[in-house]
């Protein structure tokens, strides 16, 4: 995470007013220590993120892994729990790795979807170590992960001292592709927003909304990125940046990853 919380800190109150309008959230000034909150990108560019929740199902993530060497230049966010993590990793090994290294994002989901908002910020920083051991297990390596999505939707205190402790952002989504597949592809996708933050589970429904959704967007010019180019992007406009570097009063701030 290269945007810190003392760079939060910095930003004036216009600025804050300008990222709430954009859909980056930012405590305000008696809140100030809290995580970045994000639940949709620049409206500047015509792309979405998919991000799926839970991943449990190892069969529907291959058949994910399938629909999306489809569509090579889409890219998603993947937010397993960590007993999925450990589980589609026995039934097929080498399934987390495949995915990272064809450039797909990982985000923190909890170690087995508990409610955060029933656990203490001791408990919930405990959960996201024992869920980065298990992802640092099976991708073989300690890999970056700058997103975190709390179980529930829940924006409880111990979610937000997870994100404060480990440089998340706490992510959250704008629209939803998830239910009926011939609804969901006939009526919700072509209503798509710039920078929409799309929520959806690996179950067979989205996998095979994800297949119509994915064909819909390619012949009508939208793109899907991963949460890093949505979320850098959206602190680019912000900071009305052109490159990686912004100037704010006497400090450098880093916007995004080179």
């Amino acid at each position: 995470m290269n945007l810190t919380r003392r760079d939060f800190l910095k930003l004036t109150g216009a600025s804050l007013l300008a990222a709430s309008a954009s859909g980056l959230m930012v405590a305000s000034a008696q809140e100030a220590e809290s995580a970045p909150l994000i639940y949709r990108g620049s409206s500047r560019h015509r792309y979405v993120n998919l991000s799926y929740d839970d991943c449990y199902l190892v069969k529907r993530m291959q058949d994910l892994e399938k629909l999306l060497d489809e569509y090579p230049e889409f890219k998603v966010t993947l937010f397993p729990v960590g007993v999925a993590l450990f589980s589609n990793e026995g039934k097929d090994p080498g399934i987390w790795k495949r995915f990272h290294d064809k450039g797909h994002e990982i985000g923190y989901h909890s170690w087995e979807h508990t409610n955060f908002g029933v656990m203490s910020n001791e408990a919930a920083l405990e959960d996201y170590q024992k869920w980065l051991g298990a992802l640092t297990q099976v991708l073989g390596f300690t890999p970056t992960v700058r997103f975190g999505r709390p179980t529930y939707g829940s924006l409880s205190p111990s979610f937000d001292a997870v994100c404060r402790e480990n440089g998340l952002v706490n992510t959250m989504w704008s629209t939803g592709w998830g239910g009926n597949t011939n609804d969901v592809v006939k009526y919700t996708v072509p209503k798509a927003r710039n920078g929409d933050l799309v929520l959806m589970h690996i179950r067979t429904v989205d996998i095979a909304t994800s297949a119509g959704a994915y064909a819909w967007m390619r012949n009508n010019g939208w793109g899907a990125v991963t949460l890093s180019k949505l979320y850098d992007d959206l602190l680019m406009e912000q900071y009305e940046s052109v490159g990686c570097d912004v100037y704010d009063g006497p400090s450098l701030t880093r916007t995004c990853i080179e």
